[in-house]
Order: C-alpha cells, then structure tokens, then sequence
C-alpha cells in the first residue's frame, strides 16, 4: 500500500475510527497505533482523524499517535436523544431479551457479548424462538464473517450476536436496538457500540446487563494489558455508569466532557422517576 501511495498525488488523508489509533483505544486493528509514519512521510498533506467516541485523553493521545503538530480540534455534541438506555441485573438474560423483544419482534438489532462462545449460544437460542439470528466472531472465516454482515445489511438476519469484532463501519441505518450481553470494558467502547442503533435518527433502544462478574474479569484482563492503570481507571467509569442512580444520559455526556442539566426522560432511572 505505501509503494501504491508513492506513485499517485495525495490531496487529502483522512483517517476513520481513529479511536483505534490510541493506545487504549483500538481492539484489533493494531496497524492504527503505526500510522505516525503518514505526517512524517507527506508533511505536505493535510490529515483529518476522525472519531464519533473519543474522550479527552484519548483525543490527546490521538494527537500525539500521529505526532500532528497543533491540529484544529472540533468537537460535536455526543448526545444522541433518539437512543433510550436501559441497564438491567444480568439475572435470567435470555429471558429478559425474550421479553425486549417480544416488543420489537420486527426490529434489526445487535447483541454484543464479551466471547465466541457466548455469541454462538446465544444465536442458538435465539433461533429456536424463532429469529433468524447468527454469531459474529474472529475466529470465524472471513467469507463466513462477510456472509454474516450482507445478510444482516440486507435484512436477511434481523440479529447479529457478536464479539466487538463486528460493527465497524457497519451502517446500517434501521438497526433499531443493541443489547449489551456482557458489560463493556470502557464508556468509549459502550458509546461506540450502542451508538450503530437508530442512525436514521427514528427511536431505537439500549440495554445493558449489569453483573459485577463481568467488572472481575474484565480486571484480569485489564491487570495483564498495557497501560493498566489507565484500562482500570476507564473500566471504573464504566462501572459506576451501570451503577447509577441518576439520569444515564448526563453520566455519560459528563464522561465525554458535555454537560446536560436536565433529565432526559429517555433512560431507566429518569422514566422510573416520572412514573
């Protein structure tokens, strides 16, 4: 690709995802924390990096990743008030999605859970209800994870069950709900996920189950990577949006460094309040 790139005239680089260029950021497209080399190799070029999820720290370490010298920084609203949350004990999962969905029985969705396993047995027993669900994992061929993602964008599987392998740059635009099987290990990741529900900007829905479990062993994994303290820190935040109390939506807009004072009416703790 860089011996292609010498024999044409670069005008523009814009980077996608590039969440992934950080180095707590990206899951397993490691080549991302190496493109530093396209500032230094085209110093004539501009280079845009482009993220829907990207905390403070993470857009600083963005930055520096492709060692860009004193970039205009634009940052949108995070919000995205079509997206109802939801998070719910991980007690009795598959009958807890069973009763969501009996509400939406029509409705595409995505459901992420944290192994190939658990997508398998999960798209199992959701095709014995019924759906036409299939799993999404890496371990998967790539002519079985490309067969997967046309069905889906086509309408012919209304669900996917998945790994985080799956969703980037998916744009599907009536997915209607994504359903959280297991907690995800940082906000950005959650933000990210939730955020391929309701692109066409129609009401779509979030839920997430909630079990201390999953905050142990997403620890362990955390202990053994790089930059723990930050994964640790990240995992924390993640934990205590589960945990909340108060309107979802302002814990996750505080996160991303956006305020929002009133509720929002569109998540669990604020409906329950106003009912």
């Amino acid at each position: 690709f860089q011996i292609f790139l010498s024999t044409i005239k670069i005008s523009l680089i814009a980077i996608d995802e590039a969440h992934c260029i950080s180095e707590w950021g990206h899951d397993f497209r490691p080549d991302y924390t190496q493109l530093s080399y396209l500032n230094r190799t085209y110093p004539d070029v501009p280079i845009m990096a482009l993220t829907a999820t990207a905390d403070e720290t993470t857009r600083r370490d963005i930055i520096a990743q492709l060692d860009l010298s004193d970039p205009v920084e634009l940052v949108d609203s995070f919000d995205r008030p079509n997206i109802q949350l939801h998070v719910a004990p991980a007690k009795d999962r598959l009958e807890r999605i069973n009763e969501f969905l009996d509400e939406r029985a029509d409705e595409s969705g995505i459901i992420y859970c944290l192994t190939r396993k658990r997508t398998e047995e999960v798209a199992v027993e959701l095709e014995k209800q019924g759906y036409t669900a299939a799993s999404y994992h890496a371990g998967m061929s790539t002519a079985e994870r490309e067969r997967v993602q046309k069905s889906f964008a086509r309408d012919k599987t209304q669900i996917v069950c998945a790994t985080v392998a799956f969703g980037m740059g998916i744009d599907k635009s009536n997915t209607r709900w994504v359903i959280h099987y297991n907690l995800p290990k940082n906000i950005e990741s959650y933000y990210q996920e939730i955020g391929r529900a309701g692109r066409d900007g129609d009401a779509a829905a979030a839920l997430l189950f909630y079990t201390y479990e999953d905050v142990t062993r997403l620890q362990r994994f955390a202990i053994s990577a790089k930059r723990k303290s930050v994964q640790l820190a990240k995992l924390e935040r993640m934990k205590e949006y589960a945990e909340a109390v108060t309107c979802r939506r302002q814990a996750l807009l505080q996160y991303f460094g956006e305020s929002y004072s009133a509720p929002c009416d569109a998540c669990d703790v604020c409906l329950t309040e106003k009912s």
